[in-house]
């Protein structure tokens, strides 16, 4: 069977498409996953290291600009659906799945025009745009959280939760340590404005200061002003620019502090990590807000908001967490409750019921 996974952009878009391909493609030697990407997004770098074949197609994104980029945005979708109807002649996929973001509407569109079966998967709480869009040519949507049900049609859509990366799955086991380990990260490109606070949250530390031992991932933009900063903290502390071995460092915090996309938050499930959660103030509809509002209703986070991350802000929650190991072991619980085992086993069986 061959399958087209169009995902492009961002992480969170692709990184669940990976999951979803390595466990379709393991369940029967004939199964083939082609990605339908841009130019410009990182499916170029990670999709090829998976081992899988990426293609090409015009995509821009249509919200958030000018009359006369909305026109030329247009007019290209056009084309790109042409395109793509072409490339399904070609290739006549069994199924096509789109993870969501702009990237993935005109595959999609020409999917159902060429009477292709659709399925879509929504990794937020509020499905963005493109999925809004999208929705009423699929047969089934895929979503993450519950409360996604009350924005798209509920007769088509089917809970699975986030399917996340194979390469964090394994031993989840709390490691035996004698610290209070805190991994701070703001996204593979890293965050400025968490590194800022971090840096702030030392000044506060004090007494905490043999307890503690900070993770950080900084992106490589502030990697060596912060690395500086850490030297002369007395904090104990591994400060890194990027990482592939994020399991490791999950496996050692007791806390995390990080932005609240959805693959994220899954990660944080998986691993029943509590968390800081500093949503990113720019995502498109606020969904990393939403989403980390969800996290909060349960008991599985605080919330910070960005123009309000400071250090006194950042150590008011992580002294009553130290203080209080009964409550930072309830909201790892607590967080634990959104993770859906094995997502992408449940988007496969939902796309192979959908095309029998």
């Amino acid at each position: 069977m061959k399958l087209f996974i169009a995902a492009g952009g961002t992480g969170g878009h692709v990184f669940p498409g990976i999951a979803v391909a390595d466990r379709f493609t393991a369940i029967g030697e004939d199964n083939v996953v082609t990605f339908i990407g841009t130019k410009g997004g990182i499916e170029n770098r990670v999709v090829p290291a998976s081992g899988y074949r990426l293609i090409h197609v015009e995509a821009r994104q249509f919200s958030g600009r000018n009359v006369l980029y909305k026109f030329v945005t247009v007019a290209g979708l056009i084309k790109s659906i042409h395109d793509c109807l072409n490339i399904i002649k070609m290739e006549n996929p069994h199924a096509i799945l789109g993870m969501g973001g702009f990237a993935s509407v005109p595959m999609v569109i020409a999917g159902f025009l060429h009477k292709t079966p659709i399925f879509l998967h929504e990794q937020n709480v509020q499905p963005g745009l493109a999925n809004r869009i999208l929705a009423k040519y699929a047969k089934s949507i895929f979503i993450s959280f519950e409360e996604t049900k009350h924005y798209l049609p509920k007769a088509h859509t089917i809970l699975t939760g986030n399917p996340i990366r194979s390469s964090l799955k394994g031993i989840t086991e709390h490691i035996e340590k004698d610290y209070f380990g805190i991994f701070v990260f703001g996204g593979s490109r890293g965050a400025r404005s968490i590194n800022q606070a971090l840096i702030d949250l030392l000044n506060y530390l004090g007494e905490y200061k043999e307890k503690i031992v900070i993770f950080h991932q900084t992106g490589f933009d502030d990697y060596e002003g912060v690395k500086e900063i850490y030297k002369n903290s007395g904090i104990r502390h591994e400060v890194f620019p990027f990482t592939d071995n994020m399991a490791y460092y999950y496996r050692n915090a007791d806390l995390v502090i990080s932005r609240s996309g959805a693959s994220t938050i899954f990660e944080l499930a998986y691993f029943k990590k509590p968390a800081i959660l500093i949503p990113y103030p720019f995502s498109a509809g606020q969904h990393q807000w939403k989403n980390a509002l969800q996290v909060e209703r349960i008991g599985g986070g605080h919330i910070i908001e960005n123009q309000e991350a400071n250090g006194e802000r950042l150590f008011y929650v992580i002294k009553r967490l130290i203080d209080e190991p009964e409550l930072l072991k309830q909201m790892g619980e607590n967080i634990g409750k959104l993770y859906i085992d094995d997502a992408e086993g449940l988007i496969i069986k939902g796309i192979l019921d959908g095309i029998s």
